[in-house]
This record gives structure tokens, sequence and C-alpha cells, in this order.
């Protein structure tokens, strides 16, 4: 949680699976953070590019709700990174 706190801070926090995929395809994040309510083709998907982009990629104890709250936002999130 702190660390999706301080990365918010300094502005290096992607929201959204769309943008995370992209980033993980370049290769400029970081650190990946998933939902626990990820769906599992999504998150099969996001292993696959984070094991070739050799990315670190962590379950949040929460759900999308959760996860959407701590980022300060009204909405649910599905996963967030953390750029390079």
């Amino acid at each position: 949680m702190k660390e999706i706190k301080d990365a918010l801070k300094s502005k290096k926090l992607v929201i959204g699976t769309r943008v995370v995929m992209k980033g993980l395809k370049k290769g400029s994040l970081e650190t990946v953070l998933f939902a626990s309510n990820c769906p599992e083709n999504i998150r099969k998907d996001l292993n696959h590019y984070a094991d070739i982009s050799k990315i670190k990629v962590n379950e949040f104890k929460g759900d999308s709700l959760k996860l959407g709250e701590i980022c300060g936002k009204p909405f649910t999130i599905l996963m967030v990174g953390v750029k390079k």
C-alpha cells in the first residue's frame, strides 16, 4: 500500500489494464499490482508479458474497489503499474 501511495505522489503510477499492459510490452514498468478479483484470462496475459519483460508482479490483497479507493479514485481499478 505504501508503494502505491509513494508512486502516486511522485507521479509514477499508471492506472488501468490497457495502460499497464502497454507498459509491460514496452518494458517501462518496474512493478505491477493486480486486484485479487482480476479475471483469470487477464491474469494469464499479465504473467506472460511480465515474464518476458522480467517485471515483478504482485497480487493486491484486496479487490478492485479497494485498489481504486487507495488510489483516490471513485471507481474500480483492476491493476496498477509503477514506472521505472
